[in-house]
């Protein structure tokens, strides 16, 4: 008798997708200054108005600004909060950080990959020689110099970045959670492979034998669930369409004006584009579909 195997379809709805995220979790979230954000998944979790959270996001945008706006950050792993011209550094998360109601866990972007690294393989710390010489270790004492102890050389001993869980956008994947994103995803993969349980948002949901067309661009990780959210990264960008510059300089424009003493212009951002929507439809309405498709290349 010839045995058979079934494979469970990992395809959720948004909300459930998203799964138990208690207080106090240690969340990644995916994306690159002003491409390819979790907004979807970002916005859903907003709504459940968690508090205490570790966010790791090693070149964030205002993503994780919002998230800080937001009030439910306590600790941020990054090298980057901003949105380029829009934004050099993100408005929320530098308030929060002169107010000392922000740590930062201040580390150059390639930290992050090693300590991304260091979690997805199971070990405590990797080396690295960058930020040797510096005062990066003064600044962050969980950066800790050492001597090699082959050859002698001083190198910096970078701890895991172990993830509860995290949160990424790609192009496409299957019922099966076999994820292909269009180009190399920046650090998105490692973001995944550093957690515990990977939550995926896509653009398109799409047979296994198209995703086993192209094996080499396939990505998977152990737990996965997969959700469907068409424009689910706007306002930034991703495969084909354009980030929304208007949107993330009137969120901007909210929280400046909410650090001079106008705490109803942040108010009624978030309520207009997070808590007021009750999903991502919603959201897509409150957008509007001629903004939206404005931004199709």
């Amino acid at each position: 008798m010839t045995a058979t195997t079934t494979r469970t379809p990992l395809v959720r709805a948004l909300p459930d997708a998203l799964g138990d995220i208690p207080d106090g979790a240690v969340v990644g979230v995916g994306g690159t200054v002003t491409a390819n954000h979790p907004m979807a998944l970002l916005r859903e979790l907003l709504r459940r108005r968690p508090k205490a959270l570790t966010i790791v996001a090693p070149t964030a945008g205002l993503d994780v600004d919002l998230l800080v706006a937001s009030g439910c950050v306590a600790r941020l792993v990054t090298s980057y909060v901003g949105a380029e011209a829009l934004a050099g550094v993100g408005p929320a998360v530098r308030s929060a950080a002169e107010a000392g109601t922000l740590h930062v866990w201040d580390a150059d972007e390639a930290h992050c990959a090693m300590g991304l690294r260091a979690a997805a393989q199971g070990l405590p710390f990797l080396p690295w020689r960058g930020g040797v010489g510096t005062d990066l270790p003064t600044a962050n004492p969980d950066l800790v110099p050492f001597a090699d102890p082959i050859r002698g050389e001083p190198l910096l001993a970078i701890p895991a970045l172990r993830l509860d869980v995290a949160l990424i956008h790609a192009e496409t994947a299957d019922a099966f959670g076999n994820v292909q994103f269009v180009g190399p995803g920046h650090m998105d993969p490692l973001i995944a492979a550093a957690a515990d349980r990977v939550v995926v948002q896509v653009d398109r949901l799409v047979p296994n034998a198209v995703i086993r067309q192209d094996p080499g661009a396939t990505r998977f990780w152990r737990d996965t669930v997969v959700t469907r959210a068409p424009w689910g990264t706007h306002p930034y960008s991703s495969a084909g369409i354009e980030a929304d510059a208007a949107h993330l300089a009137e969120y901007a424009a909210a929280v400046r004006a909410a650090g001079k003493g106008d705490p109803d212009a942040l108010e009624r951002h978030m309520q207009t584009y997070v808590y007021g929507p009750a999903d991502h439809a919603g959201y897509l309405e409150a957008v509007g579909v001629r903004r939206l498709a404005e931004l199709v290349q």
